[in-house]
Protein backbone atom coordinates (compact mmCIF):
# COMPACT_ATOMS: atom_id res chain seq x y z
CA UNK A 1 0.00 0.00 0.00
CA UNK A 2 1.31 3.39 -1.06
CA UNK A 3 2.64 5.27 2.18
CA UNK A 4 3.00 2.63 4.07
CA UNK A 5 6.63 1.72 4.05
CA UNK A 6 8.49 -0.83 6.37
CA UNK A 7 11.80 0.61 7.60
CA UNK A 8 15.07 -0.91 9.39
CA UNK A 9 17.14 1.45 11.77
CA UNK A 10 20.28 0.80 13.13
CA UNK A 11 20.88 1.02 17.25
CA UNK A 12 21.68 5.10 17.33
CA UNK A 13 20.20 6.00 14.08
CA UNK A 14 18.19 9.35 14.28
CA UNK A 15 14.45 8.95 12.65
CA UNK A 16 13.83 13.02 13.12
CA UNK A 17 15.39 16.07 15.14
CA UNK A 18 13.65 18.81 16.77
CA UNK A 19 12.11 21.59 14.22
CA UNK A 20 11.90 18.82 11.35
CA UNK A 21 8.82 19.32 9.32
CA UNK A 22 6.36 16.21 10.37
CA UNK A 23 6.06 14.24 7.65
CA UNK A 24 6.03 10.69 8.61
CA UNK A 25 3.97 8.68 11.60
CA UNK A 26 5.55 5.78 12.72
CA UNK A 27 4.47 2.58 14.64
CA UNK A 28 7.50 0.39 15.97
CA UNK A 29 7.21 -3.06 14.89
CA UNK A 30 10.31 -4.65 16.90
CA UNK A 31 13.26 -2.89 19.05
CA UNK A 32 12.95 0.27 20.70
CA UNK A 33 12.64 4.09 19.88
CA UNK A 34 13.92 6.74 22.63
CA UNK A 35 11.97 10.21 22.24
CA UNK A 36 14.82 12.75 23.42
CA UNK A 37 14.46 16.69 24.41
CA UNK A 38 17.83 17.99 23.24
CA UNK A 39 17.16 21.40 24.66
CA UNK A 40 17.48 19.62 28.16
CA UNK A 41 19.08 16.25 27.09
CA UNK A 42 16.50 14.33 28.74
CA UNK A 43 14.94 11.12 27.43
CA UNK A 44 11.20 11.99 27.27
CA UNK A 45 10.35 8.16 26.64
CA UNK A 46 11.12 4.80 25.30
CA UNK A 47 8.75 3.00 23.29
CA UNK A 48 8.50 -0.41 22.39
CA UNK A 49 6.82 -2.27 20.07
CA UNK A 50 3.38 -1.90 19.47
CA UNK A 51 3.85 1.86 20.18
CA UNK A 52 3.33 4.73 18.16
CA UNK A 53 5.11 8.05 17.81
CA UNK A 54 5.14 11.10 15.06
CA UNK A 55 1.08 12.02 15.48
CA UNK A 56 2.55 15.70 14.70
CA UNK A 57 2.71 14.27 11.13
CA UNK A 58 -1.07 13.96 10.83
CA UNK A 59 -1.55 17.72 12.20
CA UNK A 60 -1.34 20.27 9.70
CA UNK A 61 1.21 22.41 9.78
CA UNK A 62 2.87 19.37 11.44
CA UNK A 63 7.11 20.31 13.34
CA UNK A 64 8.65 18.15 15.38
CA UNK A 65 9.17 19.13 19.06
CA UNK A 66 11.28 16.31 19.98
CA UNK A 67 14.28 13.88 18.37
CA UNK A 68 13.58 10.23 18.19
CA UNK A 69 16.73 7.85 18.25
CA UNK A 70 16.41 3.86 17.41
CA UNK A 71 17.46 1.41 20.33
CA UNK A 72 18.97 -1.52 19.23
CA UNK A 73 18.11 -2.79 15.83
CA UNK A 74 14.34 -0.85 15.66
CA UNK A 75 11.89 -1.65 12.43
CA UNK A 76 8.61 0.64 12.15
CA UNK A 77 6.13 1.12 9.81
CA UNK A 78 6.50 4.39 8.23
CA UNK A 79 3.40 5.86 7.51
CA UNK A 80 2.99 8.75 5.11
CA UNK A 81 0.54 11.71 6.35
CA UNK A 82 -0.72 11.72 2.37
CA UNK A 83 -1.05 7.71 3.10
CA UNK A 84 -3.23 7.74 5.15
CA UNK A 85 -5.30 10.23 4.01
CA UNK A 86 -5.86 8.19 1.00
CA UNK A 87 -6.81 5.05 2.94
CA UNK A 88 -9.48 6.98 5.28
CA UNK A 89 -10.68 8.79 2.31
CA UNK A 90 -11.39 5.33 0.32
CA UNK A 91 -12.94 4.10 3.83
CA UNK A 92 -14.89 7.25 4.44
CA UNK A 93 -17.72 6.79 7.33
CA UNK A 94 -16.74 7.33 11.13
CA UNK A 95 -12.89 6.36 10.51
CA UNK A 96 -11.60 10.04 10.09
CA UNK A 97 -13.46 11.69 13.08
CA UNK A 98 -12.54 9.18 15.09
CA UNK A 99 -8.85 9.27 14.19
CA UNK A 100 -9.07 13.11 14.32
CA UNK A 101 -10.34 13.34 17.80
CA UNK A 102 -7.69 10.12 18.94
CA UNK A 103 -4.66 12.42 17.39
CA UNK A 104 -6.12 15.40 19.09
CA UNK A 105 -6.37 14.24 22.61
CA UNK A 106 -2.70 12.69 22.38
CA UNK A 107 -0.97 15.64 21.23
CA UNK A 108 -2.78 17.46 24.28
CA UNK A 109 -1.86 14.64 26.08
CA UNK A 110 2.03 14.77 25.09
CA UNK A 111 2.00 18.85 25.34
CA UNK A 112 0.69 18.16 28.88
CA UNK A 113 3.54 15.90 29.60
CA UNK A 114 6.42 18.17 28.15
Amino acid sequence: MSGFNAVNYADGQVLFEPGDVAKNFYVIQSGQVAIIDRKWNHQIALLSAGASFGEQALLAGGVRSAAAQAVGATSCMEITAQGLRDLLAKEGGIATPVLEALLLQLYMHNALKA
